[in-house]
């Protein structure tokens, strides 16, 4: 057993460390990382569910005798289910009660389970899912489990939540954006998909640059012969009918124009139409002498294979070599399966799911190592891969392929009770948007896209004057208060899964000096004059005063008396409060 305990947080680690001490080799088929029982059973679990595009989603029920638990076995941590669970008091709240959360530093297979057991006791185990799982250990070898991060709150999920983003913002998360402001970027896929060349998207970067956007990203379709998601992954070579030119003209005139210049791809994957398919089709994970099964048009390549990730490696970073790149989407947007290859030994083919993740781990590595001024961003069709493995090597993660203001209250909501706002990749986007067909008001958009990282995903040469007047003053924003929300404590306000009314989020600096709050309308009420919030986490006997009326209140008035939302007419409205000490 190894156990981690941290001085200045109520946060204990631990992971398990298997060597083989006999003479015989031995097969592993279980090693889970943590196994922590409670002397009761009165007590809630929490866990976070969904799908593609609705992330995230809380459920909380009762524990109860048996088995309860969220797992994944599609060699990634899923939509479906994070790598997350906490068991609490049945009457804990957001601010009050005992909270115990755990979270399973992996970016594949795993189980997390909860057992009500015949005496009233609970018992949690987290780890590798041992659904086909295998490891062959020879004399004096070692298996080192992954880590499982336990967390304690004495004042409710709330507490517990301030306490995982502590210990990821400042022992997790690595490198030049660690603690630094993500440059404000616009990305191609909504304002393009693959619909573009050269010459639309210097339009795009053109009018980006005079409205204070700071990166352009080119997503999906720059490579091979990439028109569609049919074709050409694997293939990462610069399609130069799209590109004239080619790709360090694009980036050097984007360079020009005061701009950064970022790039999208899916390393880990291949398309059975490309020129890598039909060289190596033995290079994809499969089961030989059965039919592959596709899911987007695309294999996954067998990344346990070291002839594999040099490849894969070579052809990316030779892209990075060649322009002044500096900011990277490293997508996933299939799952594994039929998981086998033609190299291991029988007794070794269930070693595939792990030496995967290993592989993607090593690959990262690499990256970060020899580029480490590039900014990373996971991503696995959205939120499909949003774990603390990934965390360490990229900073943020794209939160969800959903868009849309209102969903993502939600997600962020969900993400939030695990993950800081400064690893959540959120965008504004157009409207009707791409996903539900909502319409939102694009300041309301703003507003949601400020608990992340803040970008835009949509043509600016074609949104209303209106719209595109707005930006700047968002961007100016954003700035402002980026350092408060990158650092500060979050405190949430409103539950969008217990109410449709309303969201609030809550940002206080560290010192207590410095409040942001930002408060979403979902839907109003009629007969209604304003609604009442009632700040936390300020110092109860300061003062503080509202920037926009230059009004002043005690704390202790603030988080009793509370401040009054008024005046939103309609719904998906939202306000900023900024409140600074004096």
């Amino acid at each position: 057993m190894i156990y981690t305990v941290f001085e200045d947080l109520d946060v204990i680690t631990r992971s398990v460390k298997v060597k083989n001490c006999s003479d015989e080799d031995i097969i592993l088929t279980r090693v889970l990382s943590a196994c922590v029982d409670f002397d009761r059973i009165d007590m809630d679990m929490v866990t976070l569910h969904g799908s593609w595009a609705r992330e995230f989603h809380v459920k909380r029920r009762k524990v109860e005798l048996g088995k309860q638990a969220v797992s994944s076995y599609r060699g990634e941590t899923s939509h479906q289910a994070n790598p997350f669970l906490a068991l609490m008091d049945r009457n804990a709240t957001e601010d009050f009660g005992e909270v115990y959360g755990f979270n399973l530093v992996y970016s594949g297979n795993f189980l997390a389970q909860v057992e009500g057991c015949q005496f009233d006791t609970t018992r949690v185990v987290m780890g590798i899912n041992p659904f086909d799982f295998g490891w062959k250990l020879e004399p004096q070898e070692e298996f080192v489990a992954p880590e499982v991060v336990t967390v304690y709150s004495n004042e409710g999920i709330g507490k517990m939540s301030r306490t995982f983003h502590d210990l990821y913002r400042n022992h997790l998360i690595r490198g030049e954006y660690k603690n630094k402001r993500r440059p404000v970027l616009i990305n191609s896929w909504e304002a393009a998909y693959f619909d573009f060349d050269t010459d639309k998207l210097l339009r795009l970067a053109r009018e980006a640059s005079k409205l204070g956007i700071e990166m352009l990203v080119m997503d999906d379709g720059w490579f091979g012969k990439r028109n569609s998601d049919n074709c050409s992954l694997g293939d990462w070579v610069v399609n130069e009918e799209k590109l004239k030119r080619g790709l360090k003209y694009l980036v050097d005139e984007v360079n020009k124009l005061g701009m950064k210049f970022g790039i999208w791809f899916e390393p880990e994957m291949v398309s059975p139409d490309s020129d890598l398919y039909r060289a190596h089709p033995d290079w994809c994970i499969h089961i030989d002498g059965r039919e592959g099964t596709l899911c987007r048009n695309q294999y996954v390549l067998d990344l346990s294979r070291k002839e594999v990730r040099d490849y894969v490696y070579e052809s990316v970073s030779n892209i990075l070599r060649s322009a002044n790149i500096e900011y990277v989407k490293w997508d996933m947007n299939r799952q594994l399966s039929d998981v086998g290859n033609c190299v291991l030994p029988p007794d070794r083919q269930r070693e595939i799911w792990h030496r995967y993740v290993l592989g993607v781990y090593e690959l990262m590595d690499r990256l970060t190592t020899e580029f480490p001024h590039i900014l990373l961003e996971n991503c696995s069709g959205g939120g499909g891969r949003f774990d603390p493995g990934m965390l360490y090597f990229s900073p943020q993660i794209w939160l969800s392929d959903d868009t849309d203001a209102i969903e993502r209250l939600k997600i962020q909501h969900g993400a939030s009770y695990v993950y800081p706002v400064s690893t959540m990749g959120a965008h504004i986007s157009d409207c009707p948007n791409h996903i539900v067909g909502r319409i939102t008001p694009f300041e309301t958009r703003g507003l949601v896209a400020l608990s992340g990282t803040f970008g835009y995903e949509l043509d600016v040469t074609k949104i209303s004057q209106e719209d595109k007047d707005m930006i700047p003053k968002q961007i100016e924003m954003y700035k402002k208060y980026n350092n408060l929300i990158l650092s500060g404590d979050l405190y949430r306000i409103g539950n969008p899964f217990e109410n449709i009314e309303f969201v609030c989020v809550e940002y206080v600096s560290k010192d207590k000096n410095e409040v942001l709050v930002i408060y979403v309308q979902i839907l109003n009420r009629p007969n209604y004059h304003s609604r009442r919030i009632r700040l936390k986490g300020l110092e109860k006997d300061a003062f503080y005063r509202n920037e926009e009326t230059d009004e002043v209140f005690s704390g202790s008035a603030l988080m009793n008396g509370g401040i009054l939302i008024k005046g939103l007419e309609g719904d998906f409205r939202g306000k900023l409060f900024h409140f600074v000490r004096v």
